[in-house]
């Protein structure tokens, strides 16, 4: 047999390959014609701009809270408290990576941030973030510094003043519970404050509550069912450092008012 002849059998055997895997493929790929993703993928749940812009927020946010450091990353019209950057260079973050995501709708998430600092602390911080349709992404205030990953949420709705003859009692319960949530290590602290059945984690002293200084509600009314943002200062002892928060609590009252949510906030 020639060198011609094995050359032209090698290659209708190399086309028939090809065949044969482009067949594969299609069957892979299904009507679409993209190939399947994995188990994995699907459940990340988020786009990688979106997680690079809120890991990027949160390192800011860390190295230096202040309303100027953060207006480049912040949405048009939202609202900021004021903070102060730690001292001796920054919060130090060592890594930080997404690691919930909980979709709001009409572009709208709520991104848990785990942030390693260098101290081997590690501070969760739910970002609000809102999505264009052209890929752009911002953050929609302040984060909450929360536990662990969990549930965080938005309401649309503008706060307004709290209503009626329980705003003081309200009031008194968020400070009382914001206190004992930062403070205490053990989640049997706080359930004087929660209602039955519920269980929150508290943050176990790795920050001070420095204050709380508005406490609004969403939505009107006088109803024994509240959503309120709460807008505070947490310290960091380790570092000096002051951040600017927001946190989403559902409240209901029985005998007395009682926390039954508490949630990161878009305000």
């Amino acid at each position: 047999m020639s060198v011609r002849s094995l050359a032209r059998g090698f290659g209708r055997v190399a086309i028939w390959a090809v065949i044969a895997l482009l067949l594969v493929r299609g069957v892979l790929a299904g009507p679409s014609g993209e190939t399947s993703a994995s188990p994995h993928d699907a459940a990340v749940g988020i786009d990688p701009p979106s997680a690079a812009f809120a890991v990027r927020f949160a390192r800011a946010y860390l190295a230096d809270p202040s309303p100027t450091a953060l207006a480049p990353f912040l949405a048009e019209g939202a609202r900021m408290g004021a903070g102060r950057p730690p001292g001796d260079g920054g919060a130090l973050v060592a890594q930080a990576e997404v690691t919930e995501v909980k979709e709001l709708g009409d572009g709208r998430a709520v991104l848990t941030v785990a942030c390693e600092l260098r101290d081997a602390r590690t501070l969760f911080l739910a970002v609000p973030i809102a999505r264009a349709s052209r890929g752009e992404v911002a953050a929609l205030g302040a984060p909450s510094i929360v536990a662990a990953p969990g549930p965080a949420g938005a309401d649309p709705e503008r706060p307004q003043p709290l209503a009626g003859p329980d705003a003081s009692a309200i009031q008194a319960l968020v400070e009382d519970f914001l206190s004992a949530y930062v403070a205490s290590s053990e989640a049997a602290d706080l359930a004087y404050f929660l209602a039955p059945s519920v269980e929150v984690q508290p943050l176990g002293g790795a920050l001070g509550l420095a204050a709380v200084s508005q406490v609004e509600q969403l939505g009107s009314g006088e109803g024994a069912r509240r959503e309120v943002l709460v807008a505070a200062r947490l310290n960091d002892p380790a570092t000096g450092a002051t951040y600017p928060v927001v946190y989403r609590l559902g409240l209901v009252r029985r005998d007395r008012w009682y926390v039954r949510a508490i949630k990161g906030a878009v305000a």
